[in-house]
């Protein structure tokens, strides 16, 4: 490492005796140097020495200084206890506060404005706006101190050997004790963060040492084991000085080394792992305290006799690039290997000062200061980074230059050239007859590898390891800088002093060209033709004779692969990537395709490709048009080409005519109209001749680009008739396609293409030409009819599209236009005449009366059109759609709707097994309809804001549907939503065992979030009542008396008898109803011949009955009323009551009450209901156990009502509830 003493300069008292340099530091920005001078206080300029002012402040000796962080003040320490603090700006005292004792030591916090001063057996904490300070002890007299970078931490060194960290509120949070408690001399932070936070500590054991924070010493092992090593021992091995240390000082921008100095009188320098790197300077008395100068390669150093002297440190760049690898020096002791390529890097730790760095393809030689080692990778994979040791010199070689070989090294000094194998024999030296200035290994075979080398008397020399003789290649005027080979070895380019590139041809030692302002350059390792060579803030690249071309790059350029280019900037090497597209497009426009093809390959886009295809195919050059288009992925352009090299072998043209043939013009001109140039087409094709079809092709070229004019006037009157048709029908298209439609469809009906006058007219709505045109088309031109009567009606135009159709009898489609139209009278008028289309009419009939909501006289056509499966399929489609959209009312009704078809077809069906089949369905539907009809309620009281019903009426429809879903669940309808109905209201009227035993449910179910806050809220509150139901709401069956629970398994039915509850669908109240059936051999006509008769009854005058069924039209609804002067009904129900007492209720499955013919008779006709179901079901029976309650029956849905609730419902809605069947 060579250095250079910039100036020297003694501090002299005014006696003129010497003065004793205890301390000194820079200034933040470097410009200023302190220099602490007996008692005195020198200001020196950095730069040149010059004394600038003397400051006086303390009465003994000073001995520490230092500066703050933002440069505007410094603080001397001194051993008359007096800490000063100094404006830098005017270079006046500021503060003055005092120790106990001697000042030792002084640092200012890196961050904020603190400074800590130590004295003999205290330190101090100082800010600018405190007006005293507080001492904080020590054990034992401190000697130095140093906050880490961050100003977090202050470690001070002890003269028993401690080094105490504390935190900025003087608390000691860790503590190092050197072994033998030698004096802790001088310490020092690494003043920048990096990966390791490190603590320099000297002793007057004459050691160094590295800390981290938390007192454990940094050990430095070989290879890989370097941090494995400083994790394990506590205690780990000092770095031994041989002299006493005074200061330690941080060096380099990286901060990746420590100098120190003391009683050998020199300033050495150390890496950050304690080895030693070199003697900056040698002194003739002890070196008390060094610094780095901020910014600067500079270290200052203050001696025993009063010497400050400052000495530069040259720092060169030692790296070496080959390829795709690049090595360069990091830390003064480490080489990276960088592969450009992949960015992979490696580091190789080498604990010594590196000198020089060589690399050639797989071998790296690093010289250090007594030894040259030589690297290999570990394996053969071009990309591998893992590099091993293959040999090792233990020689001390001086040289300006190193080379290294496959098996050789080569080292230069001034003008001798020396080979060296890896055993340290040396078996070749060049003595030259200039100085080597550059030297470049350009490759070879191993032992004979060929040296470029430029010599500063201008000579450029060529040098081959198994040669003797150099051969000289250029002879220059002034000295070579820098020089490099073409790929082929035929071109060589150097660069003189002046900045000047010369390029010459190596076989007939002219020169091609020359650049000014050059300062490097790179010759493309793929491509013989192409130069880079930098300049200013810039890149030119260089094809052949053509001019250069600049890109904006930083850095110069030290190699050139392909398209990338790599830059040496600020010592990184920067891969970039530029653009070859304008040397390709120079050798396009000379007509050089092979040399354009080289340089597409080098990552040009898609334009660029495209490009170079259409040139090539221009000039009918295939094989490299095809390699274009196979890049760019065009299938239609490599089919065109694969058409033209057909032509070519059928030898319609060959591949090396001086003059072009007609085969090669046609060719030419299918070309140049492929690629839209259609006038240097038309050319071609009339070059070629009429002979060759080139007038045909120019007059097909000018009619595909609807230039009707230039193909008329190509054409001539040379054209025949067919001729001129088809250009004319071509003309009417061009017409259409540029918006002239109306032109267009007149011609098309000049040309008699009906069908495209047809198309045309419609597309614009002009019915008049549509009018004209069916009057000039003929009867039997049955496809433009029907054409022309499909475009009317889309028009609306039915009348005259209808005459279309009729004028060839088409009546399927005159049906198809009147049911479009909802022309139904015309259509019905027309079926009449051709019945065996009654299909065709009255199925869309019929849904369209479905649209319209009106089922009766859907169902109606349906049946007319024999069309029942039709029928049932729309009412299922909108039961299904009312479901899903959750209009519950609706899917309930067409449920209901669905039942009345299923047990229509049951009627119809003649198959037993059949009708069993649609009667299973009526039942299934007519559950799901009671169940829909009762759900809407529930569902409009979750889902809207206000409640229409009763707590009881909701409670027993919640009740209805949980005993309903007890079995099978019924889409959409949601148990959540019902349950906690149920349990809501259940718990209102005092059903607290049920309304626990929900809520219960509830939690095991997956319910939404609002509902699953008020339910979890209900379960706990429930907790308080009492477990038990009201015995209001409890359950009986009038027919066996048993109460019944709530909820149960049954459906609906009794516990104890089987018999189903009958229920009032409008609050869904249990209604007093015993079922019963007249015995076998009574029919329904006897039956209701024994209710009518008068044995046994009262007066007709005090029962009031009404039976409307003889006129359904005005009233479909029979009510039971009982007068309240009717007398004692157990009189009346003897003969039932005792039936009821006498059934056998355990025996069997369900079966009604069975009734004989005196029994009937008994009866009274108010108190019975008779449901007449259609057949195939039979007639049910009720009797009524309360003659008060009031029960109606629908005789269209017939359906049970408590007849207040219905006279109420038909009131306001006007018809039925449920069926929806007007009532008056």
């Amino acid at each position: 490492m060579d250095t250079i003493l910039l100036w020297s300069t003694k501090a002299k008292s005014k006696e003129g005796k010497t003065q004793c340099i205890w301390d000194l530091c820079y200034s933040p920005d470097g410009t200023i140097l302190v220099v602490a001078a007996g008692s005195s206080l020198l200001i020196y300029g950095a730069e040149d020495a010059e004394l600038r002012k003397t400051l006086k402040g303390h009465r003994d000796t000073i001995y520490a200084v230092d500066w703050s962080h933002d440069g505007k003040y410094f603080a001397s320490g001194s051993a008359d206890k007096c800490v000063v603090i100094w404006k830098a700006s005017s270079l006046e005292g500021l503060v003055k506060y005092k120790h106990n004792d001697a000042i030792q030591s002084l640092a200012f916090n890196p961050s904020t404005l603190l400074l800590a001063s130590c004295g003999c057996t205290d330190f101090v904490f100082w800010t600018i706006d405190q007006e005293s300070v507080v001492k904080t002890k020590l054990p034992t007299r401190a000697t130095c101190c140093s906050w880490r970078f961050d100003g977090q931490y202050l470690a001070i060194g002890l003269y028993n050997g401690v080094i105490s960290i504390r935190n900025k509120a003087t608390e000691e949070i860790a503590r190092i004790e050197r072994p033998g408690s030698p004096i802790i001399w001088r310490l020092r932070w690494s003043p920048i963060k990096g990966e390791r936070e490190l603590l320099a500590v000297v002793d007057w054991n004459q050691k160094l040492s590295f800390y981290q924070l938390c007192g454990k010493q940094l050990i430095y092992g070989d290879g890989h084991n370097v941090q494995q090593l400083a994790l394990v021992p506590k205690v780990g091995k000092d770095r031994n000085l041989a002299f006493d240390p005074c200061d330690v000082t941080w060096f380099g921008l990286k901060c990746d080394a420590v100098a120190t100095c003391g009683s050998d009188r020199s300033c050495v320098l150390y890496s950050s792992e304690g080895n030693r790197l070199c003697t900056i300077n040698q002194q003739q008395s002890w070196i008390w305290c060094c610094r780095t100068r901020p910014g600067e390669n500079q270290i200052v150093v203050g001696c025993q006799d009063g010497t400050i002297e400052t000495t530069q440190l040259l720092l060169t760049t030692v790296h070496s690039l080959y390829r795709d690898r690049y090595a360069y020096r990091e830390s003064l002791t480490d080489v990276v290997v960088q592969h450009l390529v992949t960015q992979q890097k490696a580091r190789i730790k080498c604990r010594d000062y590196v000198r020089k760095i060589a690399v050639y393809k797989n071998r790296l030689a690093i010289q250090l200061s007594d030894k040259i080692l030589i690297y290999e990778p570990s394996t053969d994979d071009p990309t591998d980074m893992h590099y091993r040791v293959r040999e090792k010199l233990s020689q001390t070689i001086d040289c300006q230059l190193l080379v290294v070989t496959t098996h050789n090294l080569v080292f230069c000094k001034a003008n001798h050239l020396t080979s060296m194998n890896f055993q340290g024999i040396r078996e070749r030296e060049w003595v030259l007859d200039g100085a080597v200035r550059y030297i470049r290994i350009v490759g070879g075979p191993p032992t004979r590898e060929t040296l470029l080398v430029g010599l500063k008397n201008g000579q450029a020399m060529k040098v081959i390891l198994d040669n003797t003789f150099p051969v000289q290649l250029v002879k220059l005027l002034g000295g070579i800088r820098c020089a490099d080979i073409s790929r082929n070895r035929d071109k060589l380019g150097v660069i003189d002093d002046n900045n000047t590139l010369s390029v010459f041809c190596l076989r007939t030692k002219e020169m091609l060209f020359q650049e000014p302002n050059v300062v490097s350059l790179a010759w493309n390792m793929t491509n013989n033709e192409l130069l880079s060579f930098s300049g200013t803030d810039s890149i030119s690249i260089k094809a052949g004779q053509f001019p250069s071309y600049a890109q904006h790059v930083k850095g110069v350029v030290v190699g050139f692969c392909g398209s990338f280019i790599h830059c040496l900037h600020e010592n990184t090497i920067n891969r970039v990537e530029v653009s070859l597209a304008p040397a390709m497009y120079y050798y396009l426009e000379a007509g050089h395709l092979n040399e354009a093809r080289q340089m597409s390959c080098h990552g040009l886009t898609d334009p660029d490709w495209t490009a170079l295809g259409q040139t090539a195919l221009s000039k009918l050059n295939l094989d490299i048009a095809k390699y274009a288009y196979i890049r760019l992925g065009e299938p239609l352009m490599l089919a065109f080409i694969q058409q033209l090299e057909e032509r070519r072998r059928r030898a319609e043209w060959s591949e090396n005519e001086a003059t072009p043939s007609p085969g090669a013009l046609m060719a030419m001109g299918d070309v140049a109209t492929y690629l839209g140039k259609f006038s240097e087409a038309a050319a071609l094709y009339t070059r070629a001749g009429t002979d060759f079809g080139g007038l045909r092709r120019v007059v097909e070229m000018y009619t595909d680009l609807r230039r009707f004019d230039d193909a008329r006037e190509a054409m001539g009157a040379g054209g025949d008739c067919a001729e001129q048709k088809q250009l004319m029908a071509k003309h009417a298209d061009w017409a259409r396609s540029t918006n002239e439609h109306h032109i267009a469809a007149k011609m098309y009906m000049d040309a008699g293409e009906f069908a495209k006058a047809i198309e045309l007219a419609g597309e614009h709505g002009w019915t008049d030409v549509l009018l004209e045109i069916s009057r000039r088309l003929d009867k039997g031109d049955r496809d433009c009819l029907e054409r022309c009567a499909t475009q009317l009606a889309r028009l609306g135009e039915y009348a005259f599209a209808a005459d279309c159709y009729a004028r060839y009898g088409d009546v399927e489609n005159q049906l198809a236009l009147h049911v479009e139209a909802r022309n139904w009278e015309e259509a019905f008028s027309l079926v009449e005449k051709h019945p065996e289309h009654t299909g065709r009419v009255y199925l869309p009939y019929a849904q369209w009366l479905a649209e319209n909501d009106k089922f009766e006289e859907a169902q109606a056509a349906f049946a007319k059109g024999g069309l029942q499966t039709e029928a049932i399929r729309v009412l299922e489609q909108l039961a299904t759609c009312a479901a899903t959209e959750s209009r519950f009312e609706d899917a309930g009704f067409y449920h209901w709707k669905l039942s009345t078809q299923c047990l229509q077809m049951a009627r119809d069906a003649k198959d037993i097994k059949k009708r069993r089949q649609h009667l299973k369905k009526y039942y299934e539907l007519q559950r799901k309809a009671d169940i829909y009809y009762v759900y809407s309620n529930i569902h409009r009281y979750i889902h809207e804001p206000f409640s229409s019903q009763m707590t009881e009426t909701y409670f027993n429809m919640a009740r209805y549907l949980v005993n309903m879903l007890q079995t099978n669940d019924v889409a959409a309808v949601s148990k959540v939503s019902i349950l906690h109905t149920l349990a809501k209201h259940g718990r209102a009227l005092g059903a607290f065992k049920l309304a626990r035993a929900v809520y219960d449910r509830l939690q095991h179910l997956h319910l939404p979030p609002d509902i699953r806050d008020k339910v979890e809220l209900a379960s706990l509150s429930i907790r308080a009542k009492r477990c038990v139901d009201s015995e209001d709401l409890n359950v009986m069956c009038y027919r066996c008396s048993t109460t019944n629970p709530l909820l149960s398994n049954s459906e609906n039915r009794c516990i104890n008898c089987r018999e189903p509850f009958v229920f009032s669908f409008i609050s869904m109240e249990q209604l007093p109803l015993v079922e019963f059936v007249p015995e076998n051999g009574i029919s329904h006509e006897m039956a209701m011949d024994y209710l009518k008769s008068d044995v046994g009854k009262q007066s007709p005058d005090s029962v009031k009955y009404s039976h409307t069924a003889a006129n359904p039209e005005n009233n479909a609804s029979q009510t039971l009323k009982i007068s309240p002067g009717y007398g004692d009904p157990f009189s009346e129900q003897d003969l039932f009551t005792a039936k009821l007492l006498n059934a056998d209720l355990n025996s069997g499955p369900y079966t009604p009450v069975q009734l004989d013919a005196e029994t009937l008779r008994s009866l009274a006709a108010s108190e019975v209901i008779v449901i007449e179901l259609p057949p195939p079901l039979r007639p049910r029976y009720y009797k009524s156990v309360l003659p008060e309650v009031h029960v109606t029956q629908c005789l269209t849905c017939h359906k049970l009502f408590n007849t207040d609730d219905y006279e109420l419902a038909v009131l306001r809605m006007g018809c039925c509830p449920y069926c929806r069947t007007p009532r008056e």
